[in-house]
This record gives structure tokens, C-alpha cells and sequence, in this order.
């Protein structure tokens, strides 16, 4: 993948060999043909199925929980023998659901694509290289630390086979589950910020390209034509604005595909965040020697998610602090140019970006400190709620 695509010259090269990436694990169940700008989305009889296979795999994991609810162990802890039999059945299911959403909205993701291919066209009118090949390597390096983040789980889950009482059978389940819904959790995720990384890092240009005019003191590019002898002047505040308006719209479209995925998810991170704290808790205290082995599962398959979760919330928030900084560039433009009409110009587009600013958000919350710490409040505030109301038995010990 990375040899056939090592030097890519657009964002459909940075963006194919992800995308297919995803296919393999039905996520993606479609792929992009044609060369830019002429490039339609394809759905063909290997994508339909990729995404049955998908629908299966995630259905076998959902009935196989459910059999061999009391399969993982018993200790007699209402909490955690119920949550034990949902946590992999409800991360499946979601999954199932992200998967058939995915595909429906192909056309926006393809929209998304080809917006951003104007934008960085655009970009270039005004004499600014994009590095496609640095985007392309950051996101394929981050794809490959996510994944063998999830490789190494699934060893260890299997590796602490040898050295519990417990069924083999058990553990094969739980590392299926585990691999399964952890790699679809890190693609949809990667997903997501593969999309702000894209957004930022054209927002970064349009930076780049302020920053460059303010130290030229000049807001005009003569542009020779391909063609002919005729020199075309560039109003470089003016498509500046235009571009960033570009990247508002765009903005918008990826809310509008992982707004409510991103929720389903982080919901779903935040229930296992409070069955594992209280897991963790009760082995520690009561639990056994074998009942902490296998919590010691749950609680990479935790770190795994909370990296995964902070990797959302840190990409997000780089969109936000971009723009900042071009509000910063042009409140300091405005201070040092003396001409009226470019003044002007440069306010309109500071105003714009203040009124309109764009930021990647989900129905209920944005990406900032401030939700972090609400959903951390929410865990302990659950967490307590569930301490008062849990309920143990004697038989765990009897049969552990």
C-alpha cells in the first residue's frame, strides 16, 4: 500500500489506499474511481460483499456472547456478571450499525473528497506546495500504531490463556470480541481523524499563505496564464476568505457523517470506563488471582479506547486552535497595513472566520477540555450510583 502510493499528488492518493484499508474490514464498502476532477463513487459485487461479511462477522460475535454469557467467570458481582454478557454484544452491534451508516452516506464522504481537492487547487493558484506525501505518511503511521496497538491486545488476551484455569474456549471468544470490535472502533475512529487532520492541514496552508504575504507586505500575485502573454492579478485576501469558506461547508459535511457515530461511540467508551474502574476495583479487593488476569484484559482493551477517544478530542480541537491563529495573523495584518480597501477586506475575513468559525462537533458537545471533564464527572457520578446498588453472593466463592 505504501509502495504503490510513496510519492501521492492529490488528496484521492492520500485518501484511496486508506479507504481501502477499510474496505477490507467492510466499513468502507464502496471505492473511488477516476482520475480528479472526473471520480464517481463505485459499488461492486466484492464491496456488497465486504459489508455482508461485515454484517456476519459482527452477528456471530453478538450470538456468541450471548450463548457463553457465563463463560468469561463468575464471581458474584451482579455488575459484573451482567456486564460481562453486553459489553462485546452492544460494541458489536454498534459496529453493525457505523458499517450499514457508512455506506449509505458514501456520497457526502465523496463530496467531502472532492471539495477538498478545489480547495487545495485553489491553494496552489496562490503559489503555496502542499506536501501531500508528509499527510499521507503522518496518517498511514498513525494507522499502523492503532493497529498494532490492537495486535498486541489480542496477543496478550490469548497469552493469558496459558497461564488461567479458565476454558480455552473463553478466551478464544473474548479475543475474537476483543479484535473485532477494536479494530472496527480504531477505523471509524481513524475515520474521523483522517478528516480533521485533512481540514487542518489546509488550514494550516491558508496560514502558511497569510503569513507569507504579511512578511511581503503584499496582497496581490501576478499570475502568468499557461497561455498567452496576459498577466492575471490575484486578490489573495479575497480567495483566501473563499477557501476557508470552502473549508466551513466542509466542516459541516464531516459533522454531519460522524456526529452521531462519534456519539454512539464515546457512550459506548464511557459505560465500559465505568464497568472496568468498578471491575478493577472489586478484583482488587475480592477478586482472585485468575479474576485479575482476566480484568488485566479489559483493562488494555480500556487504555486502547481512551487513546482512541483522546485522539478524537485532540484532533478536533486542532481545527479549532488553527483558526485562531489565522484570527491572530490577520488582527496583526490589520494593525500593519495602511491601505483602506485591503483593511477592509482583511476585517471582512477576520469577521467571517469569528461568526463562522469552523469546528467539529458532535449533537450534544464540542471537542474541548471542558466536555473531558464533564464526562469524567458523568463516569464517577455513575460509578458511585452503581457502588450503592450492586449486589454480591457467596456462590463465587464456592466455585472459584
Amino acid at each position: 500500500m505504501c509502495l504503490l502510493y510513496r510519492n501521492p499528488h492529490h488528496i484521492y492518493d492520500v485518501l484511496r489506499p486508506l479507504l481501502a484499508f477499510s474496505k477490507v474490514f467492510g466499513l468502507t464498502a464502496f471505492m473511488i474511481v477516476g482520475e480528479p476532477p472526473y471520480v464517481q463513487i463505485k459499488v461492486t459485487r466484492i464491496e456488497y460483499v465486504a459489508l455482508l461479511t461485515n454484517i456476519v462477522a459482527n452477528c456471530v460475535c453478538v450470538y456468541i456472547n450471548v450463548i457463553n454469557s457465563r463463560l468469561s467467570r463468575y464471581t458474584g458481582s451482579t455488575v459484573m456478571d451482567s456486564g460481562l454478557s453486553f459489553l462485546f454484544p452492544l460494541g458489536a452491534t454498534i459496529m453493525l450499525l457505523l458499517a450499514i451508516d457508512n455506506f449509505l452516506r458514501r456520497d457526502i464522504t465523496c463530496t467531502i473528497i472532492a471539495e477538498l481537492f478545489m480547495v487545495d487547487r485553489s491553494l496552489q493558484r496562490k503559489n503555496h506546495k502542499l506536501n501531500h506525501k508528509r499527510h499521507y505518511v503522518v496518517l498511514v503511521r498513525l494507522l499502523y500504531i492503532l493497529f498494532g496497538l490492537i495486535m498486541i491486545g489480542t496477543l496478550f488476551s490469548l497469552g493469558m490463556s496459558f497461564f488461567s484455569n479458565f476454558s480455552i474456549r473463553n478466551h478464544l471468544i473474548n479475543a475474537f470480541s476483543y479484535a473485532l470490535t477494536g479494530i472496527q472502533f480504531m477505523i471509524v475512529n481513524f475515520h474521523f481523524v483522517a478528516a480533521a487532520r485533512s481540514v487542518t492541514y489546509r488550514l494550516e496552508a491558508i496560514k502558511c499563505c497569510i503569513q507569507s504575504r504579511l512578511e511581503s507586505a503584499s496582497w496581490w500575485i501576478e499570475q502568468k496564464q499557461r497561455w498567452g502573454r496576459r498577466v492575471e492579478p490575484i486578490d489573495v485576501v479575497a480567495e483566501l476568505a473563499e477557501d476557508f469558506a470552502a473549508l466551513v461547508q466542509i466542516v459541516k459535511r464531516v459533522n454531519q457523517i460522524y456526529s452521531n457515530q462519534i456519539v454512539g461511540l464515546i457512550s459506548g467508551v464511557g459505560m465500559f470506563s465505568i464497568f472496568v474502574i468498578y471491575v478493577s476495583s472489586y478484583t482488587y479487593y475480592v477478586g482472585t488471582t485468575q479474576e485479575s488476569r482476566l480484568t488485566a484484559i479489559l483493562l488494555t482493551a480500556w487504555v486502547f479506547y481512551i487513546i482512541m477517544v483522546g485522539l478524537i478530542f485532540f484532533s478536533g480541537m486542532s481545527v479549532e486552535n488553527t483558526s485562531n491563529d489565522i484570527i491572530g495573523l490577520l488582527h496583526e495584518a490589520l494593525q500593519r497595513e495602511n491601505d483602506l480597501h485591503t483593511r477592509r477586506k482583511l476585517e471582512c475575513f477576520s469577521q467571517q472566520i469569528l461568526l463562522r468559525k469552523p469546528l467539529l462537533r458532535c449533537i450534544f458537545y464540542d471537542y474541548n477540555g471542558k466536555t473531558l471533564f464533564s464526562m469524567f464527572g458523568l463516569v464517577v457520578t455513575y460509578l458511585v450510583i452503581l457502588m450503592q446498588f450492586d449486589k454480591f453472593s457467596d456462590s463465587s466463592w464456592n466455585e472459584n
